[in-house]
């Protein structure tokens, strides 16, 4: 007599518990006693799992998209379980798992299929790998004049020609972002059984793609100039702007409860510029890196000037050197980095730093001193309002605000395009062309020694020809002669002044 059919159920494999706290949606398949499961790629907290419905709650930010995959899942599955019936086809459960993972092309579409991931990296906090994905959807869908394709359709001739088409209106670097960001679609499209193979997997570019790095380093000069003109527009003892009547304001609505007001008591412009000022400053620090920085995080220490009482330790003796001995006001700053997660130890000059930091201890004088601590420096991220969705639109947002008014002054100034990422690179090549050794750098930039090349601005064009003039000109016949002449000439004297001093005994 035959068994009963294979059961097809959606479980929450609490067995299981991934680093964000909740548990991998499983597909389960029984029959004969035997058991399988496969992993949807989605994950749900046990809250928010509907036990009985087998599915993700209502409730769910992403419970539409989450459970149209779910219920597509189970219908293949379903599906395919009655067409072996059909063909009278003997399997067990191992075989029909595996059968599953290599059935034929679904009619899942590349838009769907992009929507998924987009979902799931939502669930998972991955914002910027979601966003990633989602600008390659809207760069697809201007190619095809948002008419969606099946996934099978989808082969190297259509990679081909849409490679072409992006040739002509995006670099090479983002390019390659796009390329990365659709082979991974296209293998968990695979992995799904949505399709065979991925189009990728034999797909050569028609050339290849030039990503390095650009050098940003701002001049010295150039730096200086930047420095000159925040001081000389918003500067100690300059007025504030009537916001109320230029109506400029950093956050667009929605960062801001109805009712609440959308002006600060700082405009974009000289937001962005002590940003900029302060990321070089902070040794490089990256702009998300600022925006998470707590006045906490800032501690006042006093640094002496070694060498004076070393020198007057000396000379005068060491009471005397305690007496008078120069001390100057820092800033220490310990953080984490968020890219590498290396710790960072920042030590900057009161003085220097104060004017670019002061526009924003306005927001803590009135505070008391046990909450001072954990408040945001600067006014990016908000202690109102701290989920890692809200933080991610606004630091998004910030990104572009700021680029765009650096842009800005940098026209104004006659200077080439800058953006704030220019303010890294600028502080690790002064760093490297006054001979810091690299190890130092990293250690100031929370990289690793072999990645801060990627920072470095080119050695200047007088600096080029000094060397190369140094190189040519030790190596020529002329060059070994006068310094043998030299060495000479000093023989001549040392002999002459033994001479001298003989003649006087």
């Amino acid at each position: 007599m035959k068994s009963s059919l294979p059961t097809v159920t959606v479980i929450l494999y609490k067995s299981k518990t991934l680093a964000n706290g909740e548990h991998p949606i499983m597909l389960r398949l029984c029959y004969n006693g035997q058991r399988k499961y496969k992993s949807f790629g989605l994950s749900c907290s046990e809250k928010m799992w509907n036990e009985k419905k087998e599915e993700v709650r209502s409730t769910h930010p992403y419970a539409k998209s989450m459970n149209t995959l779910i219920r597509a899942e189970v219908d293949k599955a379903n599906k395919r379980i009655m067409e072996l019936e059909r063909d009278k086809k003997d399997y067990s459960v191992t075989t029909l798992m595996k059968d599953l993972s290599k059935s034929a092309p679904t009619t899942t579409s590349l838009f769907d299929m992009f929507e998924e991931r987009i979902s799931y990296f939502k669930t998972t906090h991955s914002h910027n790998t979601a966003t990633g994905y989602r600008t390659l959807l809207n760069t697809i869908k201007r190619y095809t004049e948002e008419t969606d394709y099946e996934l099978f359709e989808i082969d190297t001739e259509w990679i081909r020609a849409f490679e072409v088409w992006l040739r002509d209106n995006y670099k090479d670097t983002s390019i390659k972002k796009f390329f990365d960001c659709f082979k991974a679609v296209m293998n968990r499209a695979v992995e799904l059984g949505h399709i065979k193979v991925s189009p990728f997997d034999d797909y050569k570019l028609i050339r290849p793609l030039d990503t390095k790095t650009q050098k940003r380093a701002l001049s010295v000069d150039e730096m200086m100039t930047l420095m000159r003109y925040y001081m000389k527009t918003y500067g100690f003892g300059k007025p504030k702007p009537n916001l109320e009547k230029t109506k400029k304001h950093y956050w667009n609505a929605k960062f801001h409860r109805r009712a609440h007001t959308k002006l600060t008591p700082i405009d974009a412009e000289q937001l962005s510029l002590a940003l900029f000022i302060c990321s070089y400053m902070f040794q490089g620090l990256a702009l998300v890196d600022l925006a998470n920085l707590k006045w906490g995080d800032i501690r006042d220490i006093e640094v002496i000037n070694k060498e004076k009482y070393a020198k007057d330790s000396g000379e005068y003796g060491i009471d005397y050197a305690n007496e008078n001995k120069e001390v100057k006001d820092y800033y220490e700053i310990n953080v984490a980095r968020s890219k590498t997660n290396k710790p960072v130890r920042i030590i900057v000059e009161q003085m220097t730093i104060m004017p670019y930091l002061l526009p924003f201890t306005e927001a803590i004088k009135n505070v008391p001193d046990d909450e001072v601590d954990d408040m945001y420096v600067f006014p990016i991220y908000s202690e109102q309002d701290d989920t890692p969705e809200k933080k991610f639109g606004r630091m998004t947002y910030a990104n572009y605000l700021v680029n765009v008014n650096l842009k800005r002054i940098a026209e104004r100034l006659g200077m080439k395009p800058i953006t704030f990422y220019s303010a890294r690179h600028t502080y690790a090549s002064a760093l490297y062309h006054a001979n810091v050794p690299m190890g130092l750098i990293a250690q100031n930039m929370g990289r690793n020694p072999a990645e801060i090349e990627t920072y470095l601005k080119d050695f200047d064009r007088n600096s080029v020809i000094d060397a190369n003039q140094h190189l040519y000109v030790t190596s020529t016949d002329a060059y070994k002669e006068g310094k043998e002449a030299k060495l000479e000439r000093r023989r001549a004297e040392r002999q002459d002044q033994e001479r001298d001093d003989a003649s006087k005994e």
